[in-house]
């Protein structure tokens, strides 16, 4: 009768292979995570810095109305601007200042205390992206035609204006 050798590994390689494995699972975590994490701190810089522009621009306005003799709409319309500037570079400074987990925290305690506000800015941030997205992309049949011609695409109107072509 042949004799069979229990052939198995050592108890401590085991072990060892299992730590090994923790060890190395956990490393490419924590590079996946800094990963994302500069990534993340990336696009939070760059809309710091285009929330930046947007405030510029709403106080670039609000100063142009606020200069001209019109009236007290004008008036109000130049300070609505100011205090519209002045909340967004507030928050600009709020992005930059904190990491993304803070960022998230807050919005998360906002959602808590005021859920209505943040559906209704989400959609309305939803309906503006859609509709800067509409507005930015030409007609099929538009684009086609003029590409081929060799013209460029014609301007967009506005649905209430009602173009007339003149007959020659």
């Amino acid at each position: 009768m042949a004799r069979k050798t229990d052939q198995h590994t050592p108890p401590g390689n085991s072990d060892d292979l299992l730590q090994q494995a923790k060890q190395t699972t956990s490393k490419v975590v924590d590079q996946v995570q800094q990963q994302a994490g500069s990534r993340i701190d990336r696009q939070k810089d760059e809309a710091a810095s285009e929330l930046q522009k947007v405030a510029g621009a709403v106080r670039q306005l609000g100063e142009g109305l606020g200069g001209q003799d019109q009236g007290p709409i004008a008036h109000y319309a130049a300070e609505y601007g100011r205090k519209a500037a002045d909340g967004l570079e507030r928050l600009t400074n709020y992005i930059r200042e904190n990491d993304t987990r803070t960022l998230v925290h807050g919005i998360e305690k906002f959602g808590r205390r005021q859920p209505a506000l943040l559906l209704g800015g989400a959609f309305l941030l939803g309906l503006a992206g859609a509709r800067f997205l509409k507005s930015s992309m030409p007609a099929a049949g538009e684009l086609d035609t003029n590409l081929s011609r060799g013209l460029p695409p014609p301007p967009q109107q506005p649905p209430h204006v009602q173009t007339k072509s003149a007959a020659l």
